[in-house]
C-alpha cells in the first residue's frame, strides 16, 4: 500500500474511532501511522496524523503523563526541522497547556523541544521553550535539570554567534576577544524573563552555571583580585550589615556580568526581607530600593549599549516593581529615562506584590558584537564597592550589541 492511500485509510479509521468516541484505539492508531510514514519519508502525511492525534488528545482532555509525552517526543525525533514540524510543536504546546492548566504547560515537553531545537543550532527558537521548562507553576512540577541546560545551550549559542561575528566585514578580532564581550548579553538574556516571572532559584542556577562556564572558557573574564569569586555583602542596614550570604560574585571585567550578578543578589535580598516581614504589607525597605536605584544608575552608565536593549529596558521596571515596590513608568516615552524617573519618584505600592506571570519577553536574534572588548585590567564594570567591600577601577567599557528577547510561547 502506498503512502497517500495508508494516510487516508489510518485518518478514515480515526475518524470514526473518534465517532465512537474510542479515543485510545484512535490515538494509538493515529501514532504507529505517523511512525509508519515518517519510516517511509512521508513527513507531510506523518505530521497531518500527527496532529490530528493531538487533536484527539484535546478532545479526550488527555492528560500529560507519560505515554501521551512520549508519543508526541517519538514523534518529534522523528519529524524533519520544516514548517511541518514547527506545526506539531505548536499544537503539542497548545495541549500541554491545556492540560497541565499551567501557561508554560508541561516542563519536559518543553524541555525536549528546546533540547531538540539547540541540537540542530537552531537557538533562537529554543529560547523561549528552556525559559518555559524553568519556570515554577502551581500546576506543574519543576525541573532541576532545565537551568543548567538553558545554560549550556547559552554558552554554545555564544560560542557559535561569536565564531560568526569574526566573517563580519571589517571585523579583526578573534572569536575569545568577541566571547568576552558577549558573555554578559547572554547571561541577561537567560536571566531577565526568569527574574521577571520569579523563578528565583532557576535564575540563580542557570547564573551561576553560565558563569562559571564562560569563565572556565575565558579565564580573562576574571579580574586579576583575591579571592574572586567572593562572597556577597549585603548592603548597609542595622540588620545585615556585618553579615554575608553564601552568594557569591564572580569580579569581572565585563559590566553586563556584573549587573546580572548584582540584580539576581538584590532581588534574593528583597525576597528574604519580605519572607521575613510580618507585616501584611511587605514593602522594601528604602535602604534597599536605594541600593537597587544605584545599581541601574551605575550599569546605565557603563554600559551604553542599554539604550539599545529593548529587553533589559523592558524587564528592569518589572523587577523594580515586584521586588522593590518602585511604581513601573506610566507613559512609554524614551523607556529609560521614565524607569530611572520612576526609580525616583515612585511610590511603593501594594500592587507590587502580586505576580502577572509569565511575563513574555520579546526577543530578537543576536546582531553585531560591540567594537569595544572589556579589559580585565581596568577594573571596568565592578558591582557597588559597598556591596563587594572593593573600590571600583576607573575605565568603563561601552558594550554595542542587542540584549534580545523573543515572546514565549
Amino acid at each position: 500500500m502506498g503512502a497517500y492511500e495508508l494516510h487516508q485509510k489510518l485518518r478514515t479509521k480515526a475518524v470514526r474511532l473518534v465517532k465512537k468516541k474510542d479515543y485510545d484505539q484512535a490515538i494509538q492508531t493515529l501514532y504507529q501511522g505517523s511512525i509508519s510514514l515518517f519510516d517511509q519519508a512521508e513527513q507531510g502525511s506523518a505530521c497531518d496524523l500527527a496532529l490530528y492525534m493531538i487533536e484527539v488528545y484535546g478532545i479526550k482532555m488527555q492528560s500529560v503523563e507519560s505515554d501521551s509525552r512520549d508519543r508526541v517526543t517519538d514523534i518529534l525525533s522523528k519529524a524533519q526541522p520544516d514548517f511541518w514540524r514547527k506545526k506539531v510543536i505548536d499544537a503539542a504546546v497548545k495541549w500541554s497547556v491545556n492540560a497541565t492548566g499551567s501557561p508554560s504547560g508541561d516542563p519536559l515537553l518543553r524541555l525536549f523541544i528546546a533540547k531538540l531545537l539547540a541540537k540542530e543550532s537552531q537557538y533562537h527558537l529554543s529560547e523561549s521553550h528552556f525559559i518555559s521548562a524553568c519556570l515554577p507553576s502551581p500546576t506543574t512540577y519543576q525541573l532541576e535539570s532545565a537551568p543548567k541546560a538553558f545554560s549550556q545551550m547559552m554558552l554554545d549559542w555564544l560560542v557559535e554567534h561569536s565564531r560568526a561575528a569574526t566573517e563580519n566585514e571589517g571585523e579583526h578580532r578573534d572569536s575569545n576577544a568577541i566571547e568576552r564581550i558577549e558573555a554578559g548579553r547572554f547571561a541577561l538574556r537567560g536571566l531577565m524573563p526568569l527574574l521577571a516571572n520569579r523563578a528565583l532559584s532557576q535564575a540563580r542556577s542557570f547564573l551561576v552555571n553560565f558563569i562559571e562556564l564562560a569563565t572556565a572558557r575565558q579565564k580573562s573574564l576574571l579580574l586579576p583580585v583575591q579571592p574572586n569569586p567572593r562572597p556577597y555583602v549585603p548592603p548597609g542596614s542595622p540588620s545585615t550589615t556585618a553579615k554575608s550570604t553564601d552568594v557569591l560574585l564572580y569580579l569581572t571585567g565585563n559590566p553586563d556580568l556584573n549587573f546580572s550578578q548584582m540584580a539576581l543578589a538584590l532581588v534574593t535580598e528583597a525576597v528574604q526581607i519580605k519572607s521575613q516581614n510580618d507585616s501584611p504589607r511587605k514593602v522594601a525597605p528604602d535602604w534597599l530600593r536605594n541600593a537597587w536605584m544605584a545599581l541601574v544608575r551605575q550599569y546605565e552608565r557603563e554600559a551604553a549599549a542599554l539604550q539599545q536593549e529593548e529587553g533589559v529596558r523592558e524587564v528592569i521596571p518589572h523587577l523594580s516593581q515586584i521586588y522593590f515596590d518602585i511604581q513601573p513608568p506610566r507613559q512609554q516615552g524614551n523607556m529609560l529615562s521614565d524607569m530611572m524617573a520612576s526609580l525616583f519618584g515612585g511610590s511603593a505600592s501594594p500592587a507590587a506584590n502580586h505576580v502577572q506571570a509569565p511575563i513574555a519577553i520579546k526577543q530578537a536574534p543576536p546582531l553585531r558584537p560591540s567594537s569595544k572588548e572589556p579589559s580585565s585590567a581596568s577594573g571596568a564594570s565592578l558591582p557597588p564597592a559597598q556591596n563587594t567591600g572593593m573600590a571600583q577601577s576607573g575605565a568603563k567599557d561601552a558594550v554595542a550589541d542587542d540584549l534580545v528577547d523573543e515572546e514565549m510561547d
